[in-house]
């Protein structure tokens, strides 16, 4: 069987990185979101306004984020287990040393580490919001980079010491786009009221610009890592990966255009409820192709790459 003919890998595995990838995508959003929040709340804001609506949210969206990361990591290490072990049931005994003394297990660890840091900095932060979120702006970098330790960055033609960075930065740069926008629909769009209007537009363009940035750092490292990677137009085309890879740029550059159009017709708009919903509507449609730009990851991760 050749590359091009192999299975998808839909798997517990594959589906573990997925949750996990989306995750720490929320969580790094959560924290970009938080610290836009000053550049569009006014002095005289009470504790009803949008701005505290939302402040509220946000620590609401990170723990959130932060426990589905735990339970995605779980969900992987019985993947990894199970797959190692196959037919053998997974027990503790046979599993423990996959877990702590391979090399996939000490990367796994220390993600499952990053992780509940991130939990406990989530859940304890609001009692103390300054420090509380550099703690968890601190933590949602220690997820990104731990998150390539057991991918193909391990392993990358340029050096693991590239590589893992290289995974890091698209991380970071896809969760201050879409993890941040997730962040900016779950905790203020959604509720927002129709007074809310010009809190609404402020909130808005203080983000289109750090979003355009964001997209365009984690488009610049994933094509670095395509490079790499695929290497040739034979093997973007006539490979599994190549395949999944298309069908990841597609999406990619669908929600690039959905993100442009916000930016330059809805915008101006905005100040109105019906620029509100409208706004949200498209952020809806934005995050929902998302989706598959993050199920394509997991599956890229799972895959053999054609230099690897």
């Amino acid at each position: 069987m050749t590359e091009s003919e192999a299975p998808l890998p839909l798997d517990l595995y594959a589906l573990g990185r997925g949750v996990a990838y989306a995750a720490a995508l929320v969580l790094i959003g959560a924290c970009v979101f938080a610290a836009l929040i000053p550049r569009w709340r006014q002095e005289d804001d009470d504790d009803q306004s949008l701005a505290a609506r939302a402040t509220a949210a946000m620590w609401r969206t990170a723990l959130g984020a932060s426990l589905f990361l735990v339970g995605a990591h779980l969900l992987r290490a019985w993947g990894q287990a199970h797959s190692f072990l196959e037919p053998d049931p997974v027990i503790w005994e046979t599993a423990r040393p996959i877990l702590f003394e391979t090399t996939w297990g000490r990367g796994w660890s220390i993600q499952l580490g990053a992780a509940l840091a991130a939990c406990l900095t989530a859940w304890l932060g609001p009692r103390r919001p300054a420090i509380g979120l550099a703690l968890l702006g601190t933590a949602a970098l220690l997820v990104a980079a731990a998150s390539p330790l057991t991918g193909h960055a391990t392993e990358h033609p340029w050096g693991s010491a590239l590589g893992t960075g290289l995974h890091a930065v698209h991380l970071v740069g896809g969760g201050a786009w879409l993890g941040a926008l997730f962040t900016m629909v779950a905790a203020a769009l959604r509720t927002a009221r129709g007074d809310d209007a010009e809190d609404v537009a402020r909130m808005v363009r203080a983000f289109s610009p750090v979003a355009l940035a964001a997209a365009g750092v984690a488009v610049a490292a994933g094509g670095l890592l395509a490079l790499a990677y695929v290497g040739t137009i034979g093997d973007l085309i006539g490979t599994r990966y190549g395949q999944v890879l298309i069908v990841k740029l597609c999406l990619l550059a669908t929600t690039m255009a959905i993100g442009a159009r916000n930016w330059r017709r809805l915008t101006p708009r905005l100040g109105t409820a019906r620029g509100t919903t409208a706004m949200m509507r498209s952020a809806t449609a934005e995050l929902a192709i998302g989706v598959g730009i993050i199920a394509a990851t997991a599956l890229l991760v799972s895959l053999p790459a054609p230099r690897i």
